[in-house]
């Protein structure tokens, strides 16, 4: 949503990262609703007396004001537009750190993205709100960000049979077996098999957000879909691992260790 006082645009924007810049001033990366990902530079904003510290931290929502100019804005103005909501604890603050980690590597910038905006308010949300159902919120966002991005297709336009098969590639999308005659396929790294019965589980998470309950609690088909995902997410990454992954292992292992 957009706010015009006096001919100035507040824009609700989520912060996704921040790091130093000079001796005084951060670089604040947004996620703003209609505008996408913004990035910005926030000048003063290190100083004692500045009035936006404890503002430009992760996953705290704002209305801010920025300058129009230039690939980096001038952020003119920020101030509270939920206060004390969605904040993360424990692993739920690391999944969110990944979510962030995500939309930074995948969203270009200042390219307007409402369903994903939505999609990230309601998954900060459900996160702070339902713990207990983290995985959930997790496997639901990636699936809205490849979507986003153009990887995960509308699987209501593909209709498969019996024992035929529908093949996907990260880069070249849907094949279906007649398609691939003449191609050599090598099934688990260049494409992911989607046999009949999963198709229709990825149609209903298309169209269907409650789906995603349902899917958890059969467990074949939640590990067929976080295959999936993962598989995709991979092609997008080059498979480079990213870093709030590798802390988030890093400390499972650590607890482990001590738990036995």
């Amino acid at each position: 949503m957009i706010w015009v006082f006096h001919n100035l645009i507040l824009h609700s924007a989520f912060v996704l990262h921040t790091y130093p810049w000079r001796e005084s001033s951060l670089i604040v990366e947004f996620l703003t609703e209609n505008e996408g990902r913004v990035p910005t530079i926030a000048k003063g904003s290190r100083r004692r007396t500045s009035t936006l510290r404890g503002l430009l931290m992760p996953f705290n929502k704002l209305l801010i004001r920025y300058s129009k100019k230039g690939d980096l804005r001038s952020l003119m103005s920020a101030e509270w537009d939920e206060k004390g909501k969605n904040q993360l604890v424990g692993t739920q603050l690391f999944v969110g750190f990944y979510i962030n980690e995500l939309i930074l590597k995948f969203v270009q910038r200042n390219q307007s993205c409402k369903l994903l905006f939505s999609d990230y308010a309601s998954t900060l949300k459900n996160l702070a709100s339902f713990p207990e159902m983290q995985e959930v919120h997790l496997r639901r966002f990636e699936f809205a960000i490849l979507k986003e991005i153009g990887v995960m297709p509308d699987f209501s336009e593909h209709i498969v049979s019996g024992n035929s098969h529908l093949y996907l590639s990260p880069e070249q999308g849907v094949f279906y077996e007649d398609d691939i005659d003449n191609l050599t396929l090598n099934v688990g790294n260049d494409f992911f098999l989607i046999e009949s019965k999963l198709l229709q589980v990825l149609t209903t998470l298309n169209s269907d957000s409650y789906g995603w309950t349902e899917l958890f609690q059969n467990k074949k088909y939640w590990l067929k879909v976080k295959s999936l995902l993962r598989f995709l997410l991979n092609g997008q990454l080059n498979s480079a691992e990213l870093r709030s992954r590798r802390i988030m292992k890093e400390i499972n292992q650590f607890s482990r260790r001590i738990n036995k």
